[in-house]
C-alpha cells in the first residue's frame, strides 16, 4: 500500500474495481480471523470482530496515512481500538497493510507472541495504545488529539468504539472534555449493532438515542452503513471536514456480519469453533468470494 493516501469518498461507478477489491479484502479478513480462532483453539468474540471488519478494512486499506516500514513515523495518523476485544480484526488489518509477516499468526495469544489477546503497543508494530478495559482507549485517543492540537501536528486521530462501551462513564467524561477543548483532530467511529456480549441492549442499560446524546455533547454526528465501503468513506470524508469540534461516525452494523452461524448465534458470541462449524464458515466465505470474482450463479 502507498504511504500517502488521499482521503476521498468512494464512488460506486468510478471506483467499482476498488470497491470490489475492498469487499474481497473483507472476505479475506473474516477467513483469517476464523482461522486464528480455530487453529489456536481459542474462543473469540466473533460477533464483535465481524461487525467491525469493513470499518478497519476501510481505515487501513483506504484511509490511514501510515508507514509499515516505520511504525513510529511522527506524521502518521493514529488509530486506537478502544473496543480492545476486537484485537484479532486489527491484527489482520495490520498484516494486510504490511506491518508484520503472516507467520506471526502462528503464535497468536501465546507466550512471547507479538499478537496478544488485547492490543499492546509494546509488542505489535502499528498498535498505538494498549486497550481492553472498555472506555479507556477512547480517552487516550482524546489525549492524543489534544497533543496534536497543541503541536499543530498534521495527523489525525481515529478511534473505534462500541455502543456497549458507551455504558462506561469515562466515555462521556472524555467526550465532554474533547468538545470543550474543540478537539477537531479526533474522528471516532462507533460500531453500532445495538448489542453487547449478553444480547440486545434494549431493555437493559441501553444507550439510545445515541445520535442525540453525542449531539448534546457538542460533537458533529454522522451516520453510515458500517458494512458498505461507499457509505463509510462518505461519512468519514464529512467528518474530516469538521472544524472546531470533534466528530463521530455512527456505523450501523450487524453483530457477526458475514458469517451466518455467528449472526444467528443465540447466546454470548464468544465461540470455540468445532470442526464442522469451522468448515461451515469457510464454505460460506468461499461462496461469497466466488460470487464477487465471477458474479452470482445463474
Amino acid at each position: 500500500m502507498s504511504t500517502s493516501i488521499t482521503k476521498t469518498a468512494l464512488d460506486p461507478q468510478r471506483d467499482a474495481d476498488t470497491i470490489r477489491d475492498l469487499k474481497l479484502a473483507a472476505v479475506a479478513m473474516r477467513r483469517k480471523i476464523v482461522e486464528m480462532g480455530y487453529r489456536n483453539r481459542i474462543r473469540l468474540h466473533y460477533g464483535a470482530l465481524m461487525s467491525m471488519t469493513e470499518i478497519v478494512a476501510t481505515l487501513y486499506l483506504r484511509w490511514l496515512n501510515v508507514r509499515p516500514d516505520d511504525p513510529r513515523w511522527n506524521a502518521r495518523d493514529r488509530f486506537v481500538l478502544s473496543k480492545g476485544h476486537g484485537a484479532p480484526a486489527l491484527y489482520v488489518a495490520l498484516w494486510m497493510r504490511g506491518f508484520f509477516e503472516e507467520k506471526q499468526f502462528i503464535g497468536f495469544r501465546r507466550l512471547h507472541s507479538i499478537l496478544q489477546g488485547h492490543p499492546d503497543r509494546h509488542k505489535t508494530p502499528g498498535v498505538e495504545c494498549c486497550s481492553g478495559s472498555l472506555g479507556q482507549g477512547f480517552a487516550v485517543a482524546c489525549g492524543m488529539a489534544l497533543g496534536a492540537q497543541m503541536d499543530d501536528a498534521p495527523y489525525r486521530i481515529y478511534a473505534l468504539m462500541s455502543d456497549g462501551e458507551c455504558n462506561e462513564g469515562s466515555i462521556w467524561e472524555a467526550a465532554q472534555i474533547a468538545s470543550n477543548l474543540k478537539l477537531d483532530r479526533i474522528k471516532v467511529l462507533l460500531d453500532w449493532n445495538e448489542k453487547s456480549s449478553y444480547g440486545r441492549m434494549a431493555g437493559r442499560n441501553d444507550v439510545s438515542p445515541l445520535p442525540d446524546k453525542w449531539r448534546a455533547f457538542n460533537w458533529a454526528v454522522f451516520e453510515c452503513d458500517g458494512h458498505d465501503f461507499v457509505s463509510i468513506t462518505r461519512a468519514l470524508r464529512e467528518a474530516e471536514m469538521v472544524e472546531g469540534k470533534p466528530a463521530i461516525v455512527l456505523c450501523h452494523t450487524t453483530k457477526g456480519k458475514g458469517i451466518p452461524y455467528v449472526e444467528n448465534y443465540p447466546a454470548k458470541p464468544n465461540i470455540l469453533l468445532t470442526d464442522d462449524k469451522y468448515a461451515e464458515c469457510l464454505a460460506h466465505l468461499d461462496a461469497v468470494e466466488k460470487e464477487l470474482r465471477i458474479g452470482p450463479a445463474r
